[in-house]
């Protein structure tokens, strides 16, 4: 027997409030385990889920505005924030339990360098972006140091499928800093430094893998913004 309208229309609609409600628990368990671990992946999966269901998430809004209004969006700024340390996060878990041969072939660097990092860290990417006089988004810019082809960096910033082309329609990198330090023409027109991100330092274990990573964007350079914002916290350590 066929399904009236009426009663397709019903189940759709009942379906819509399940997943409503669904995001809504999901959000209210992240909230509540905030600085667990734990927040971090129901925050993921949340934000997977809105996607999925074809929401627009923060990170969609975000992904285009204009930049001055975005930095000047102080209501945001702590969500804009955790969101890129997020972003740190996802690239440090990739290489938690890995031994040393293996991270020191991803890094291209020597084995004997991953013990004792310099000041000047190593450096994984840039996101660069390229905006207009007034602020207006026009595209990013994604420079790859760890690999001469592909997109892993970005693929595990964003935990992507392995081989997921980088998309340069939309920004990564929401903070105050980062924003500051991604514009050619926000900063009365100086030459813009881009986000470079960076392994700071690197723990293991008796066995050689890896313990713990600590990354930073801009460790070593780019523009603070008194009261609101400093390099200091885009610097994450990432453990077992």
């Amino acid at each position: 027997m066929l399904m009236n309208v009426r009663d397709m229309k019903k189940q759709k609609g009942q379906g819509i409030v399940e997943y409503a409600l669904l995001l809504a628990f999901i959000l209210a368990i992240a909230i509540a385990m905030q600085g667990s671990g734990i927040d971090t992946a129901i925050a993921n999966t949340f934000t997977r889920v809105a996607q999925a269901l074809g929401f627009e998430t923060d990170q969609d809004k975000w992904s285009t505005m204009n930049a001055n209004d975005l930095l000047n969006d102080s209501a945001s700024a702590a969500a804009r924030l955790a969101s890129d340390r997020d972003f740190l996060s996802n690239i440090g878990n990739h290489f938690i339990g890995m031994d040393k041969a293996t991270l020191a072939s991803i890094l291209k660097v020597n084995v004997s360098k991953l013990d004792k990092i310099d000041s000047n860290g190593i450096l994984l990417g840039h996101f660069t972006e390229d905006t207009d006089a007034d602020g207006n988004f026009i595209k990013t810019n994604f420079d790859n140091q760890i690999s001469a082809s592909g997109n892993d960096l970005f693929n595990w910033a964003t935990k992507s499928p392995d081989g997921t082309a980088f998309d340069s329609s939309r920004r990564y990198l929401f903070s105050d800093y980062a924003l500051s330090n991604s514009q050619e023409f926000y900063n009365n027109g100086k030459k813009k430094t881009g986000n470079g991100i960076k392994i700071m330092n690197i723990g293991f274990d008796s066995d050689g893998k890896v313990t713990s990573v600590n990354l930073a964007v801009n460790p070593n350079s780019g523009k603070e913004i008194d009261g609101r914002t400093s390099r200091a916290d885009l610097n994450v350590t990432v453990t077992k």
